[in-house]
Formats: C-alpha cells, structure tokens, sequence
C-alpha cells in the first residue's frame, strides 16, 4: 500500500447534488426526483442512512496517521456514505463528494484488469489467492509456489500491476484511467503530489520489488512496474465513485448507470472472492464474520464493499483503527450489514425483484360492482390509488425497492397498498422499516395500507413491529375497495344516506324510454330481503332477473372448507341473475344480501310475454345486457393486459 495521500483544500467541500431536507442527504441529479412541498418523494433509505450518517458521525475512535505527513493534514470531520444499487439508483448522504486518493482499493480491480489480459491461469501463476493473515506491508510470501500470497496486500499487487500490459508506462497508466472510468462513469485524474510522495519515500514497496525480482516473481522494468503501481494508488476518487465500482461488481461488471462493461464478466467473481477473503488484511477473518461483505478499504480512508445481485457500499472518513482501516468505514458497513442483514451468507431467495406487479385503480378495480356514476368517478381519479403486490422474502433489498418506488410516485397517488398476500416472510428489520416507511409517508399526506392474514408469518413479524393492524387488510381487493370507497368520498362521488337506485337508473335499462319502463314495470314483482338472504344458490335453476334498488349483495362460491371466496359485490343500480337469459344453465354462484335489500324481479315466464306484448323491451334489455357484457369483456382485458405489462 502507497505510504502517503493528499486531500487537496481545494476538495474539502461537497460539489454537486441537491441537499435533501436540510439533512445533508446528496441525491444523484440524474435519479432522484427533487422534494416537493409535501415531502411525499423523501426517500426512506434516505432518511435511514441520515439517520445512520448522524449516528456514527458522533464517533470520535481512530486516529489520523501521522506518520504519513499528508495524511495528517486531512479534515478529520469529513465523512460520505454512498449506497448504489444494481438498477442505478444512488443514496448519498455527507461528504460523498470529496475527492480523496484511491489507494489500495485499487487493487482489486487491477487485479481484474490483469485477469483479462492474461486469464486465469498465467495470473494465479503468478500471485496467489490465499489470505496472508499479516498486514498489508509484510515481506512475506508463498515459498512452496514461489508467489506473493494474494494481490490485495503490496507485495501481490506490486506483481498485479506488472501483469497491466502496454508498450511503455504512459499507455499502461492510461489503461488503468481508462478501466476505473468504465466502473465510475467519468475520466479519472492522478494526484500528481501524492505519486510524487509515493515515488520518493516508497522505500518499503521498492524493496519487496527487488526482493521479488531476485526470485523471478517479478520481471524488468521494475521502476516503471512501481511508477504504474503509484500512480494506480495516486487516483482520485469519491465515496460516490466507490459506491458506483462496487455496485457494477455487484451488477456482474456491467456498469447500472451507464451500461457499460467494466470487466469481462467471467472474471467478476474472481475479483469478488479475493475482496471476499483478503481484502481487509489481518481483518478479514472477523469481517467475514461479523460483516459478510467483500469488501477493500485505503489508507486515504476509503471502504469498498459489495453485495452481489443487490448494492455496493462506497464509505469515506480518514480517522483510521489500528489496523489502518477507516474507522467509521468500518461502523457503517458492520451497523448496515447486522441491521439489514446484509451478510451474503445469510440464507435468502435468489436476487429477483421483490415487487411482483403494480397497478392503480383506473386500470384494476375492487370486484365491487359500482354504480355508472362511481365507475365514472373511479375512471378520473383511480390513479391516486396505487396497488404494489410483493412476493418472496422481504429484507433490506426490497424494502429500498418499495422505498424508492413510493418516493417516485407523484403527489397525486393519496393511498398506496403494499401488498404481502404473495410473501414468504418479512425479515424483522424489514418490518421495522415498513411500519417506518408507512409513518413517513403519512406524515406527508400519503396512506399505506398493508394487505396480509394477520395469522401468516408477514402478519406476525409486522405485529412485532409494532404495525396498527386498523391499517391492514386480508387481502388487496378488500384494500383496494377501502381506498376507492375513500377516494370516491373525497371527490363527492358517493351517494348521500342509504344507496338507492330507481329503475331507470339500472344499469341494464339505461336509455330505455318513459313508455319502455312503464311497460317493463307491470312485469316486475318488488321483493323486501333481510341482511343475509340467499337470493341466488349455485346449482338452482335459472328463472329470473334482479334489479338491485336498495343496498349491497355479494356474489360468491363455497369453497367446500366452510370458507367462501368472493367474486363481486354488487351496488344498487346493477342488474343480476342476466346470464339465464343468455344460456339457461343453473345458477353457478351464490348471491346473498349483505344488508337489507330491495330488488326488482323480472321472471323469465314474464320476460318471454314482453317479447310478445313490448317487443321493444325485450330487444332493449337484450342489446343492454349485450353491452354489459362487452364493458366487463374490456374490462378483463385492461386488467390481463395491465398485468402482462407489468409483472416482473
């Protein structure tokens, strides 16, 4: 590792980004949206990696290392965490920003390069890939395979560096400018006095170089093979740019936020194994344990980690623990891992989304069966409700899904239903950040619903977390006509007192002519029902007609277990039982009145004279009864179609 590292003042600031709620929280231009006035955009990672970043910020452990005269100049204070996730999305919060000296979290990455110039086998002849279990700078090596035990400490790396090929040492450096900016996204620049510091007192790495080269570990020009190797360290880089490397690791080498190829994906897990199990030195052991991550960190006080398929971790703050690791570096990447349960040897599903589909209420409605006047309302304001149904194991991972989500859904969706139905398990600080999530968001004039049995393992792990079950449902139809009963409300589109319909409003006798409906009600018999009353049993025969005047009924079928499963619910102005005029088969569902009820009857008997007597009444609720058909036809298709479109 480089002996030396300069922060330039002119680079103590934080440039670019927008502050996010006076919180010191960095949003990347190019995928946050900006807050508005109600806040709804606030991301929940954001907010918890603030809360993270101001926490830790308080620690005061590690010391600047003042045996390096440079290093010792930097601001103590200064401190960035950077979350970039597999999709682009970036969280940043502090002093992600700062250009720092990249140093040994170069290695790794060199290491990839010299993979793809010279595969496998040559590189692994050359440096191995077993953990050392001594510090970075040790002169020690594998005397049975006569190589440098990995490439993460110098005496590996030194070699690594050698292996970058080029004519001479100009092209070779710019070989390595040219790999970090397809990892980062923009050109890289090398800290001209920190190289010069390297080159004049890296007495240390001249001699491992010597002493490699004495062995045939190492070949001539050994000083352009440590000029490259300085300047390789001597690059600057952010805690942004960290968190962007490793999120394109995670990614398979292919870059989130540019779609670049950094590196031949048959080499990324190579890279990954080695940060894997040497990456931290003599640490390593216990932060595989404790951590799980792969992960790097510089003397410059940089920490690299990756969780593959999911996010990279980019931490800056120079104040270093006695083993020359950042030592809040160190804080943030064990508190993020133990509370998110980040380690990758934690037993979880395989890296797909967590969000199965999401729909709103203009094109996916309740299986309640409205009123033309509520179906009208809900067709102009059903995209304020929005249905998200999650599937698998819900942990950090998905929770930033869900999270950026919600943040980037316009102020106009008033209510957003999570749906669990289709969840294995919530792990219990995904629970946490849900109930989190569901406070935030109403704070700022959104509602979340949740949708699960309360008796599933979801229901129960969000009952440890405290969740109002007041706030959950059974199922997302159950959610999804709250909201829309909520939203109908609000915009003034539901019937004042009891619900009631007259007979020209029903649904299937709508244009029919005063001299029409005069006709039509000689043939109808009026029934008062109690809550309750089976108008319809499955299996009877088909035999009449019903116009729904007054309150609610429920279409449904007895699933033999002594449940029921709900088809639709019915409003007052919809018609029932028109399938018997279409194909005369038995009732294929019951139909029973949630309320008090009060229905026209049409017998089949009556309806066939009306065809004699009104003809015009009988081809009137045929055509009616034709057209229904076509709207629920459309209906199905919009949903199916919605669905298709949207299904991860």
């Amino acid at each position: 590792m480089p002996d030396h590292c300069v922060i330039p003042d002119a680079y103590h600031h934080c440039h670019g980004g927008t502050i996010l709620g006076g919180r010191g929280i960095m949003a990347d231009r190019k995928k946050r949206r900006t807050p508005t006035k109600k806040g709804i955009s606030a991301s929940l990672i954001d907010e918890v990696l603030g809360e993270l970043y101001a926490s830790i910020k308080k620690e005061k452990g590690g010391h600047l290392p003042d045996y390096i005269p440079e290093l010792a100049k930097a601001d103590p204070n200064q401190f960035g965490i950077v979350i970039a996730t597999v999709d682009g999305s970036i969280y940043a919060v502090g002093d992600s920003d700062v250009p720092f000296t990249i140093q040994s979290i170069s290695k790794p990455f060199a290491f990839g390069l010299a993979l793809e110039d010279h595969g496998m086998d040559e590189v692994l002849r050359r440096v191995g890939v077993e953990p050392s279990g001594d510090a970075f700078n040790s002169i020690v090596f594998d005397q049975r395979a006569n190589r440098p035990f990995n490439p993460m400490v110098n005496a590996g790396a030194i070699v690594t560096s050698s292996l970058v090929t080029g004519p001479s040492l100009a092209p070779r450096v710019q070989r390595v400018r040219d790999m970090f900016e397809r990892y980062i996204g923009h050109p890289v620049d090398v800290d001209e006095a920190v190289f010069a510091s390297e080159k004049a007192t890296g007495h240390r790495n001249r001699a491992i170089a010597h002493l490699e080269l004495n062995f045939g570990m190492l070949v001539e020009p050994i000083d352009e093979h440590l000029d490259l190797y300085f300047q390789q360290c001597s690059m600057l880089v952010t805690a942004r740019d960290l968190a962007r490397m490793a999120a394109t690791l995670a990614n398979g080498g292919l870059n989130p936020a540019t779609g670049v190829q950094a590196i031949d994906p048959a080499y990324v897990k190579n890279v990954i194994s080695v940060m894997n199990f040497c990456g931290m030195y003599d640490y390593s052991g216990e932060w595989g344990y404790r951590i799980g991550l792969p992960a790097k960190s510089g003397v410059a006080g940089g920490v690299i980690a990756v969780l593959p398929g999911v996010m990279g971790i980019g931490v800056f703050s120079p104040p270093l623990d006695e083993r020359g690791n950042s030592y809040r570096g160190i804080k943030v990447c064990e508190t993020l891992s133990q509370r998110f349960g980040l380690n990758m040897f934690d037993v979880a599903e395989g890296a797909i989304s967590s969000i199965r589909r999401s729909y709103d209420a203009a094109t996916v409605s309740s299986k309640r069966t409205r009123s033309q006047t509520e179906r009208a309302a809900l067709d102009r304001h059903g995209a304020a409700i929005k249905v998200v149904e999650l599937r698998g194991r819900i942990h950090f991972a998905a929770i930033e899904q869900i999270s950026r989500l919600s943040a980037a859904l316009p102020d106009s969706v008033s209510h957003l239903i999570l749906d669990l139905s289709r969840s294995d398990m919530v792990e219990p600080q995904a629970a946490l950040l849900i109930v989190q999530l569901m406070a935030g968001q109403a704070k700022a004039g959104r509602i979340v619903r949740l949708a699960m049995w309360r008796d599933s393992a979801c229901g129960e792990e969000m009952a440890r977390a405290g969740v109002d079950f007041a706030t959950v449902f059974a199922d997302a139809d159950e959610a999804l006509e709250w909201a829309e009963n909520d939203v109908l409300a609000k915009a003034d589109a539901q019937s004042d007192g009891e619900p009631r319909a007259k007979l020209a409003e029903m649904n299937l006798l709508r244009g029919l002519e005063d001299s029409l409906l005069d006709a039509l009600a000689t043939a109808l018999e009026k029934h008062e029902l109690p809550a309750g009353s089976h108008i319809v049993r499955e299996g009877e025969p088909a035999s009449d007609l019903y116009f729904l005047a007054r309150g609610t009924v429920t279409v449904s079928l007895n699933t033999g277990d002594g449940h029921r499963v709900r088809l639709t619910t019915l409003d007052p102005g919809v018609a029932f039982g028109e399938m018997a005029l279409v194909d005369g088969a038995p009732r294929s569902a019951d139909i029973i009145a949630d309320t008090d009820v009060s229905v026209y009857v049409l017998s089949l008997d009556r309806l066939d004279a009306l065809s004699l007597t009104a003809p015009a009444v009988h081809a009137a609720l045929l055509r009616n009864i034709g057209r229904e058909l076509s709207q629920r036809l459309r209906k199905a298709n919009r949903e199916i179609r919605s669905f298709t479109d949207v299904a991860a």
